[in-house]
Formats: C-alpha cells, sequence, structure tokens
C-alpha cells in the first residue's frame, strides 16, 4: 500500500471497533491525486493576493495602508489555511477498511460529524467499479460501489486506488467467508 500520509493514524492494521479474531486485508484512503489537486489548488488561491499587491504597493505604501494591507492579507491566508486543513482533515479520516469479516466505511462529513457503517462479507452481492474521465484512468483509480443483500445502502469507496484490483480482492474475501460460514 503506498504511503497516503498514515504517519498520523496509529496503525493501518488496527481501527476502533476492531474484533478479536479479525484481521485488515485492506485499509483505504482516497487516491494521493484527490488530496494532491486540491493542494495545488490551494497553492494557486494563495497566490491570488499577490498580484494586487505587486500592482497596487506603490498606492499603499504613499497612502500609508501597509497595516490594512497587512491585516487583510493574514485573515485571508488564514482563511485558506484554515479550508486547506479542513480537506486534509476530512482526506485524512474518510478511510474504508476490509477485514476478514467485513466491511467498514467511515466517513468524516465535518469536523465533529463522522458516520460509521460496517457490512457482513457474507452479505455481499456484487460490486461494481467506475472510472470516469481521463485523470482517474491514467492515475488507476475510481469509486468501488458494494451492494448488499438486504435494505442497506450500497456501500461506496470513492476514489480509492486500484479499483479493479480493490473489487477483486473483497469478492475473493467475500467467498472464503461465504465458504467459512457454510462450514459452520
Amino acid at each position: 500500500m503506498p504511503f497516503n500520509f498514515s504517519l498520523l493514524t496509529q496503525s493501518k492494521y488496527t481501527f476502533e471497533g476492531k474484533r478479536e479474531n479479525e484481521t485488515v486485508e485492506i485499509f483505504l484512503y482516497s487516491h494521493w491525486i484527490v488530496i494532491a489537486l486540491k493542494t495545488v489548488f490551494y497553492a494557486l488561491v494563495g497566490l491570488i493576493p499577490l498580484g494586487p499587491l505587486l500592482i497596487f504597493s506603490q498606492i499603499i505604501i504613499d497612502k500609508k495602508l501597509l497595516g490594512v494591507a497587512l491585516v487583510f492579507l493574514v485573515a485571508y491566508y488564514l482563511v485558506l489555511w484554515s479550508a486547506y486543513f479542513y480537506e486534509m482533515m476530512i482526506y485524512l479520516l474518510d478511510t474504508w477498511i476490509v477485514t476478514n469479516e467485513r466491511v467498514v466505511d467511515i466517513v468524516q462529513k465535518r469536523f465533529f460529524y463522522r458516520t460509521t457503517a460496517e457490512l457482513d462479507l457474507t452479505r455481499v452481492q456484487d460490486i461494481a467499479v467506475r472510472t470516469n474521465g481521463l485523470i482517474q484512468t491514467f492515475f488507476d483509480f475510481g469509486d468501488v460501489e458494494i451492494q448488499s443483500a438486504g435494505a442497506t445502502n450500497k456501500f461506496l469507496f470513492k476514489q480509492v486506488p486500484h479499483p479493479n484490483v480493490i473489487k477483486d480482492q473483497i469478492m475473493k474475501l467475500a467467498a472464503e467467508a461465504n465458504n467459512k460460514s457454510k462450514d459452520l
């Protein structure tokens, strides 16, 4: 598994609510290109105030508005940094975990609002993969949608790396879980 900012997690092989005999088979974040594109966007947005500042620098100095300009500049970058921090937090806390027993979908929606859903592997009926567009095809990432038996909503792994490999691994684990449950 690639780097994916895993330094900020306790371990990629453990999570809250992990059962005693459960082993983590797949631990996923969105593809790294997702946060890279957002980083480039925020860097470009960070350059926006520099143009007017350079163009009007002489006027700002002549009118003694340097302090006011500095306050606006600091406020702008504070808001920009907060927005970027929020994007990073969402990226790092949105995780999908597949164990030898179940699929766990952890979605961070806001700062203090997270949903966790789980699905037994024996209930997996169908898995679909969607890659949309040139970037997703070139960098090999996309959505993996898991349909379960019952009234449970579909599980959607958004913009994960190597979606076809993930699909195959989950199908294999589901088959093993079904065989194990038949043996019991």
